[in-house]
C-alpha cells in the first residue's frame, strides 16, 4: 500500500500541474515563494523510458538570498548527481547547481530518508538542503539567487537526477509551479 502513495501524489502533482501551466495566469504572477517540480523520464531530451520518477521542492525568503530545497524520487539506481542545468540553445545545458554540493547539515535526523529496495532500487528523499549565491557554477558563478529564480520563473532552468547508467540524466523536471497555484483559485473557474 506504501508504494502507491508516492506514484498517487506525484499523478496528483502532474494534473494540478499541466491544469495550471495551461493558464495563462500563471507567467503573470512571480512572487511565489515555494515551487514545486515533477521528474520523469519522457521529459529527458531524447526521451528515456525509465520507471523512475520524482519530485523537487524549493523554498526561497522573501530575501532571496538562499534557496531550501528537498529531492525526492523513486525506482531509480546508482545516482551520480543531481543538477540544475541552465537550458541553452540547442535543448541541453550547463550545471549552475549542485543539489548534491550544495546539500547543508539539518538540524532534523530524519529529513533525509532513502531506502532501497531488494533490487537495489532507491527511493525516498535524496537530498535536503539549502543554497546560497556562493553555490552557484558555471554560467551563475558570481550571480546570486534571485538571479537564478528569474531564470528559473522564465523556463531557462530545469533539474536533472543522473546516474551510472545514464550520465546525461534519468529523470528531469522542465517547469516549476508556484505551491500556492498547485491548486486552482475561483477566478480560474469559468462560472455560469
Amino acid at each position: 500500500m506504501s508504494g502507491l502513495i508516492f506514484p498517487l501524489i506525484v499523478g496528483m502533482v502532474v494534473s494540478f500541474s499541466l491544469f495550471i501551466c495551461t493558464n495563462t495566469m500563471v507567467g503573470a504572477i512571480v512572487n511565489h515563494d515555494r515551487y514545486w517540480s515533477v521528474l520523469t523520464g519522457d521529459q529527458m531530451v531524447p526521451p528515456v523510458r525509465t520507471d523512475a520518477m520524482g519530485y523537487v521542492g524549493l523554498k526561497y525568503p522573501d530575501d532571496m538570498s538562499k534557496m531550501v530545497y528537498t529531492v525526492n524520487a523513486e525506482n531509480i539506481v546508482n545516482i551520480t548527481g543531481i543538477y540544475f542545468y541552465l537550458e541553452d540553445k540547442n535543448q541541453s545545458g550547463t550545471v549552475v547547481l549542485d543539489f548534491l554540493k550544495a546539500e547543508k547539515d539539518h538540524k532534523s535526523n530524519d529529513a533525509k530518508i532513502v531506502n532501497i529496495t531488494s533490487e537495489g532500487k532507491t527511493f525516498g528523499t535524496l537530498s535536503v538542503g539549502g543554497a546560497t549565491k556562493n553555490d552557484l557554477q558555471g554560467r551563475l558563478k558570481g550571480k546570486s539567487i534571485a538571479d537564478l529564480h528569474e531564470l528559473m520563473v522564465d523556463g531557462k532552468i530545469y533539474i536533472s537526477i543522473n546516474t551510472k547508467d545514464l550520465p546525461n540524466g534519468e529523470i528531469r523536471g522542465n517547469s516549476f509551479v508556484g505551491m500556492h497555484r498547485l491548486f486552482p483559485d475561483d477566478t480560474d473557474i469559468k462560472w455560469k
